[in-house]
């Protein structure tokens, strides 16, 4: 790509903040408009982590336990020891233990999809010709910072 055709800083941002979506958003609220790549996402990871914990509860033997399981041993802990916490019917808990454990794995999969570099799938989809086909596809998801104030000798005092 020539530096002629290249993207000024304002439009490289302004693509990467924008997502695979059904169709325009026609207000600021637009209901009718869903994320696609949001959507693909949160499914395959939420696939991949019912996965792992199935593979966990699979190869869980009552000896010496692997690095894996002993991973998962500790989560599961740490979610039963919060839910005892909250939720004191033993009965309850039966429930809301292994939901809470997979919506923990599923959250921390899709915090961890930060650490990919945002230009990542463009160049995936560059290598595999889909770049064409495919213009916007965000990972990330949008985050907003609070600007913090600079504090004036009015608020010291």
């Amino acid at each position: 790509m020539s530096a002629a055709n290249a993207p000024t800083a304002g439009e490289y941002i302004g693509h990467h903040l924008t997502h695979l979506q059904n169709k325009p958003m026609a207000g600021v609220i637009d209901f009718s408009v869903y994320n696609i790549d949001s959507i693909f996402w949160s499914v395959l990871l939420g696939v991949v982590g019912c996965f792992l914990l199935w593979r966990a509860a699979k190869a869980a033997t009552s000896g010496a336990p692997g690095r894996f399981q002993a991973a998962v041993e500790i989560l599961v802990e740490m979610v039963d020891t919060q839910a005892k916490g909250i939720i004191h019917n033993a009965e309850s808990r039966k429930l809301v233990s292994p939901l809470a454990l997979t919506v923990f794995v599923w959250i921390f999969l899709m915090n961890s999809m930060d650490f990919l570099p945002v230009d990542f799938f463009h160049g995936l989809f560059a290598v595999t010709g889909l770049d064409h086909s495919i213009h916007y596809f965000r990972v990330v998801q949008k985050k907003k910072s609070k600007k913090k104030k600079k504090k004036t000798k009015k608020d010291i005092m």
